[in-house]
């Protein structure tokens, strides 16, 4: 059964990648991975570089690039791949980026798996935590197009599957896996150091409780931590030329994260710089399935209460130990941004890496529930039915609203959510937005706008040849025939009458669509 519900999985991920739009940071991103693919290449191929015209445009240095200190551990190979398969066509190029989008966030589903079959020691709860992942329908879209927060995100459990692994018998070969998928999710996003610091510190804390003997500890500890720290700087090109000095560079960048826009947050327009604390927290709150909501803060309560009653030990058992891990990392970065007030935009997608660790205490309470034995004969029966409804109800929204699941909001969200809280952040419609254009409008030359940011350029370039030509991008209202927006820093309507076409998403407005002429 478990084959075939990955092989289900994969196979779905294979016939919707291409539904999803082009979103804001792709081109950026791509850029950074060509950067570094050509620094690296011409040390290693320049015959390559040379004979390959695609590279003709990144004539700025590596250190020089504005975002070098980006991690490219993913942008890098794939850019390689593109460049290996001789795609030119821009629909090629970034239709391939969210084929391995999606492979890598597989790859996070599987580790999920692992993880929560190996804590409750039964495959059943493992594909639950596999489909509660994978029901969650925020991430969902983002699996598909999110090469920086949904591929971090994978990377960082598939680091946590392979830590959990290392701590309850370390090994040699443990400890090289450990090493290579901590360098790797590192070298995505640099708040990946958080894996090091949590396996090292909880094996210390094995050896102090005598669960390990010290030279099997000191040997683990030693060999992860040289391998892990020379297997970064290998992954990165960034960090060649001085390793300690660029790296403690990335991180000071990475805390003061170089970002002063503004967000749409409970109605008000707020710089980043001066969110309140509960950012985070609200959005969480409002966009996880209210099922996974009430089980995590169960599960949450639950390890909590373990923990005290162990006092300075912190648990009991192997499980236990997991269990404290998963809390840690999950509790751990949200505590750490309310606290140093970081800056975060566009909900809370920084932080989707303590989303599989949140769900995995989740089920904690849900087995919990499932086992706890009231006076009512039917009880385990009302949480088993109770929680298909509520993982149906959340499939149906999803199918629903598809290709646009990264909008979803739950019920706590209130009224009014699109007047709130920021939509289409991404620009995800406008590809959409565009096609309707040129699929009703016969003119061969169609003058569009839209109110920047917004990657109407790129998402035009995504269309069929037929449509793309017939369209034209420009830069004010008045040059325009139509006028298209995500509504994006502007919650309030605007002032045209004649909305041809509107994007919606469980009965909200996403997108518009007006003609300004006939």
């Amino acid at each position: 059964m478990v084959p075939a519900f990955f092989a289900a999985v994969l196979v779905m991920g294979l016939l919707l990648y291409r539904d999803y739009g082009f979103s804001i940071d792709e081109n950026q991103q791509r850029d950074t991975g060509m950067v570094s693919l050509k620094h690296v290449a011409q040390q290693i191929a320049p015959a390559w570089v040379a004979a390959d015209h695609e590279f003709d445009r990144y004539q700025t240095p590596l250190m020089q690039y504005y975002d070098c200190d980006y991690g490219v551990a993913f942008e890098t190979p794939v850019s390689f791949l593109e460049r290996l398969l001789g795609y030119n066509d821009i629909r090629h190029k970034f239709q391939l980026r969210h084929l391995c989008t999606f492979l890598v966030c597989f790859g996070g589903l599987i580790a999920m798996y692992q993880l929560a079959a190996r804590r409750f020691r039964d495959w059943r709860v493992g594909l639950l935590a596999a489909l509660w992942l994978l029901l969650s329908p925020r991430l969902f879209a983002d699996f598909f197009y999110n090469d920086k927060d949904a591929v971090f995100m994978a990377l960082f459990v598939i680091a946590t599957n392979t830590g959990v692994r290392l701590l309850r018998r370390p090994t040699a070969g443990r400890v090289i896996w450990h090493a290579l998928a901590c360098a790797i999710t590192i070298d995505v996003r640099i708040m990946g150091v958080l894996l090091p610091l949590a396996t090292v510190g909880m094996l210390a804390w094995r050896g102090l409780l005598g669960e390990l003997k010290w030279p099997r500890v000191l040997g683990a500890g030693v060999a992860y931590g040289v391998l892990t720290s020379g297997l970064v700087v290998l992954f990165w090109p960034y960090l060649w030329s001085n390793p300690l000095e660029n790296f403690l560079a990335a991180f000071h960048n990475m805390s003061a994260f170089r970002w002063g826009g503004s967000v749409l947050y409970m109605g008000n327009m707020t710089l980043a710089t001066d969110l309140p604390w509960h950012y985070a927290l609200v959005w969480i709150a409002i966009t996880t399935p209210l099922l996974y909501l009430g089980m995590g803060l169960l599960g949450i309560g639950l390890v909590i209460r373990a923990m005290v009653r162990q006092r300075w030990r912190l648990w009991a058992s192997e499980e236990q130990m997991q269990d404290v891990l998963f809390l840690a990392l999950c509790l751990g970065p949200l505590l750490a941004v309310i606290v140093l007030h970081s800056v975060l935009y566009d909900g809370w997608r920084q932080l989707y890496f303590v989303y599989p660790p949140f769900l995995l205490l989740a089920l904690r309470g849900w087995v919990a529930a499932a086992h706890w034995r009231p006076r009512w004969a039917y009880w385990p029966q009302a949480v088993r039915a109770a929680t298909a409804f509520g993982m149906l109800a959340v499939a149906v929204q999803m199918v629903r609203d598809h290709p646009f699941q990264n909008v979803y909001f739950n019920l706590l969200a209130g009224r009014h959510v699109a007047e709130r809280f920021e939509m289409d952040y991404w620009g995800l419609g406008y590809q959409q937005d565009l096609k309707y254009i040129a699929t009703h409008d016969p003119r061969p030359s169609i003058a569009v706008y839209a109110p920047p940011p917004n990657p109407t350029a790129m998402a035009r370039e995504m269309l069929p040849s037929a449509l793309r030509e017939r369209l034209v991008i420009v830069y004010s209202p008045e040059a325009a025939d139509y006028f298209i927006t995500n509504y994006r820093w502007h919650p309030e309507p605007y002032p045209y009458p004649n909305e041809v076409y509107q994007i919606r998403a469980d009965g909200r407005r996403v997108h518009s669509v007006f003609r300004l002429r006939w």
